[in-house]
């Protein structure tokens, strides 16, 4: 070896990394004490197999030796490369990781060295693993936090389901009840105020028919009778009891519905009529209908009764029809279609609503039922409605899905099953 190399060899000789000195063929002209390490072929097989003029691949090849030897291209680059991470398998069969460096010495000579870093890339993978299972922990309680923040607000919304159907339970029971009086005092007294009536029109038309009356009493009769118009008073006032005996029956068939509508338990699960609960809806919320929307009714004839809590499937109906009729601006139409069907061999009961609306977009549609969502303005609506109504449909076993068209309109339809199974009637009223 040239004079040359010397401080290179003592330099190297005290490193820790292994380090050889090749010449322009790869035949190794001296290594030190760390590579002998690495190889792991013995002291005076290693200085025999240099001696014959061995290779540096040939001692200890690495995974870039046949392809990419570091110190080739160091030579023919005519300066220092360093690659990182190259493999290597040792004799034993143990696999390595070595960061390799070559720098060329002049045009004949080159100098690798072989940083063994097998250790710190274990450790950095362990780290690794341990960052990402860290990372996916996290992950994994936001995905908590998410979920459990939403059952709290579905939570929440359920309480305020539960406290508005009992305060307007409790709002129309008193309502109803206190204006049963009066309407059963107008209702029961209509007749006797015609009987009355009637009398007195009859006491009236015999005094006129005496004609022994004296002059002056029959020309005050008379005047008395055109003052009073009494031919339209005797027609009126048939016309007018009439009217108050239809008003009363009207207040008292509201009250009826009333009551219909507020009777219900936390999770009374009872035969109901889905007609007449929806005919119910559909008087109670005729403020919002008559007179603009033609109600079209497409009833199955025959149709079963519906086992279900009958308050909490109005509120179903009270909910979408409310938002069809609000849907509607100026003169349109609703189609209420109900009928049997079959969903998984379980016979249900469909019911379509459709209106002439403006129609949902595609993107409000996605979002609907969610709770405390609304498109309506600040004081117009609480989000609750429809998601309440998937809420109750959803706790008796059904769906509830909604098609719309911009311009055109929007239905809902509501799948229920005619019987409950046996764990959605003992656990309905923890659902809802």
């Amino acid at each position: 070896m040239p004079p040359i190399f010397e401080p290179v060899r003592e330099l190297l000789e005290g490193s820790l990394d292994g380090a050889v000195i090749l010449d322009r063929d790869r035949r190794i002209l001296y290594y030190n004490q760390a590579y002998e390490a690495l190889s792991r072929v013995r002291g005076r097989e290693l200085a025999h197999r240099v001696a014959a003029g061995a290779r540096c691949y040939e001692i200890f090849p690495l995974d870039v030796c046949e392809s990419a030897c570091v110190g080739c291209r160091a030579r023919d680059a005519k300066r220092a490369i360093r690659v990182d991470e190259i493999r290597a398998k040792r004799r034993d069969g143990e696999d390595l990781t070595f960061i390799v460096a070559a720098a060329p010495v002049g045009d004949d000579y080159i100098v690798e060295t072989y940083r063994d870093v097998t250790a710190e890339l274990r450790i950095q993978r362990r780290l690794k693993v341990l960052l990402e299972r860290e990372r996916q922990a996290k992950v994994d309680l936001e995905a908590r936090v998410e979920e459990r923040t939403r059952e709290l607000r579905q939570a929440q919304a359920q309480l305020v389901l539960q406290d508005k159907m009992s305060t307007l339970g409790r709002l129309v029971a008193g309502m109803a009840h206190e204006l049963n009086n009066p309407v059963n005092f107008v209702y029961g007294n209509v007749d006797f105020l015609a009987q009355y009536v009637d009398d007195l029109l009859t006491l009236v038309r015999t005094a006129d028919q005496f004609a022994a009356l004296p002059p002056a009493l029959r020309a005050e009769l008379d005047a008395i009778k055109q003052r009073i118009e009494f031919d339209y008073l005797v027609e009126d006032s048939h016309k007018l009891l009439n009217s108050i005996r239809n008003g009363a029956e009207r207040i008292a068939a509201i009250v009826r519905d009333l009551k219909n509508f507020s009777r219900t338990g936390a999770g009374d699960m009872v035969e109901t009529d889905v007609i007449a609960g929806i005919e119910t809806t559909l008087n109670l919320i005729s403020p919002l209908h008559r007179g603009r929307i033609a109600i079209e009714r497409d009833y199955e004839p025959g149709l079963p009764k519906l086992v279900a809590n009958a308050g909490h499937i109005n509120q179903v109906f009270m909910n979408i029809l409310t938002n069809a009729a609000q849907a509607i601006r100026g003169t349109g139409t609703i189609r209420i279609a109900v009928a049997r069907g079959e969903a998984d061999g379980i016979p249900v009961l469909r019911v379509a609503i459709s209106d002439t609306g403006e129609g949902i977009p595609p993107e409000v549609r996605e979002r609907i039922t969610d709770p405390f969502f609304t498109t309506k303005g600040v004081g117009e609506g609480t989000g609750l409605g429809l998601w309440i109504t998937d809420s109750i449909v959803r706790a008796h076993g059904g769906t509830l899905t909604c098609e719309s068209q911009l311009g055109v309109g929007s239905t809902f339809s509501v799948t229920l099953p005619l019987r409950p199974s046996g764990d959605q009637a003992g656990e309905y009223g923890a659902a809802v």
